[in-house]
C-alpha cells in the first residue's frame, strides 16, 4: 500500500517502529541498557525498552480499523 493511502497516525507509528528497530540494530548492549534506564526514569518503559509489543498491538488494531 502506498504511503498516501495509509492513515497518517498509522503511517507515523509504522515509520517510528522501523526507525526504532534500525537504531537498536546499531546500538551496543551498554547503549541499550542506558536507553532502557532513561525510558524507565521518564515513565515510558513497557514490556521492553522500546515498547515494541505495545506499539505493534496498536498498529494491528489500526490496520483492522479499530479505534
Amino acid at each position: 500500500m502506498e504511503h498516501k493511502q495509509i492513515p497518517e497516525a498509522l503511517l507515523e507509528l509504522q515509520l517510528a517502529h522501523r526507525i526504532i528497530r534500525n537504531a537498536l540494530a546499531i546500538m551496543t548492549p551498554n547503549q541499550k541498557r542506558i536507553w532502557a534506564e532513561m525510558n524507565a526514569d521518564d515513565g515510558c518503559d513497557g514490556e521492553g525498552i522500546t515498547r515494541a509489543n505495545e506499539r505493534e498491538a496498536v498498529i494491528a488494531k489500526m490496520q483492522r480499523g479499530q479505534p
